[in-house]
């Protein structure tokens, strides 16, 4: 179990070090598969570390990667050769009756397809972590009690950072996705926020003071149980959509800032990416940092209500056609 979690940390580590170089480096220098395709052909090697997340990947029988593999969601298909080892977080893994594993292969929370005639000269491990593996959906927040201790644990500090990262990119992604399709709404939910911050932060704060014991209450009572979860994910959808609008006008400002000319959608994922690292970024200070994310979640959450989930806009004007 001990080496399945170095396998692990080395594959989540290399998120934090690809990003700025591998998506330029081609197979030189290692690759990163970012919710999308990859294969390696049979004959070619790639030289270096291969990270797929969220994405899928094939490597083809004849091919060789001279590094670690991990895969952080999504799936990969194995029939050619890995020197290093293979760690996988979620996701679906195969491997087929040519692929080759020099070193371990170290699995959490994954779909593991191993085919008769499949090598592993390492060892093969599979488990379930609890504590600083936080796979909480991105976006939803609980305030924390006071820490008692630090984990200066060298994998604990690993999977924190991994997540942190992330989870700021993922919502970046939503964040330029929500403005391409509903710029008015999230300009509308922005202006409102401005416009508008102490009751807008009232009016979230207040919303999820009352909604969260009205849940638990559907909940307990089971037969509207179903109405709870209904509940739950238009509160989530809520705070969600008013995160990425206050990205929105995060990335306006930067965008003026730095004279730059950017459209909305780029503006909202530049804008949300930077409001995420720098809000969970204070949410490690012990005792009090969740009040960062917190504060910008009840914003966003009121500003969303105040004009009904951007059909309109503060001043209740009827919506534009």
């Amino acid at each position: 179990m001990k080496r399945m979690f170095v396998v692990l940390s080395v594959a989540l580590v290399a998120l934090l070090a690809f990003p700025t170089t591998a998506l330029a480096a081609g197979f030189q220098d290692g690759r990163v598969v970012l919710g999308g395709t990859f294969t390696l052909k049979g004959g070619e090697v790639l030289q270096g570390d291969l990270l797929v997340i969220g994405g899928t990947a094939t490597l083809e029988a004849g091919s060789q990667v001279t590094g670690t593999v991990g895969l952080i969601g999504g799936s990969i298909d194995v029939f050619g050769t890995i020197d290093g080892d293979l760690a996988s977080v979620g996701g679906n893994l195969h491997l087929a009756p040519t692929a080759l594993v020099h070193g371990d292969v170290a699995t959490l929370g994954s779909e593991v397809n191993r085919e008769q005639g499949a090598v592993v000269e390492g060892q093969v491990t599979a488990g379930e972590v609890d504590g600083p593996l936080d796979l909480t959906v991105p976006g939803t927040f609980m305030p924390r009690f006071p820490r008692t201790f630090i984990d200066l644990s060298p994998l604990s500090w690993t999977f924190n950072i991994g997540w942190y990262f992330l989870r700021a990119f993922l919502l970046a992604a939503l964040a330029v996705l929500l403005v391409m399709f509903w710029p008015l709404r999230a300009g509308r939910v922005s202006q409102a926020m401005v416009a508008q911050p102490l009751a807008a932060g009232a009016l979230g704060l207040l919303t999820f003071l009352v909604a969260v014991p009205v849940i638990v209450f559907l909940v307990l009572t089971i037969c509207l149980s179903p109405l709870a979860f209904l509940g739950g994910l238009v509160l989530v959808v809520a705070y969600t959509f008013g995160w990425v609008a206050i990205g929105l006008e995060v990335g306006q400002r930067l965008a003026a800032a730095f004279r730059q000319d950017w459209s909305l959608a780029v503006s909202a994922g530049v804008g949300t990416l930077v409001l995420t690292i720098v809000a969970y970024g204070i949410d490690f200070l012990p005792c009090v940092g969740w009040l960062a994310p917190a504060a910008v979640y009840c914003l966003g959450l009121g500003a969303v209500l105040l004009t009904r989930f951007g059909g309109q806009d503060y001043l209740g004007r009827p919506r534009a056609v």
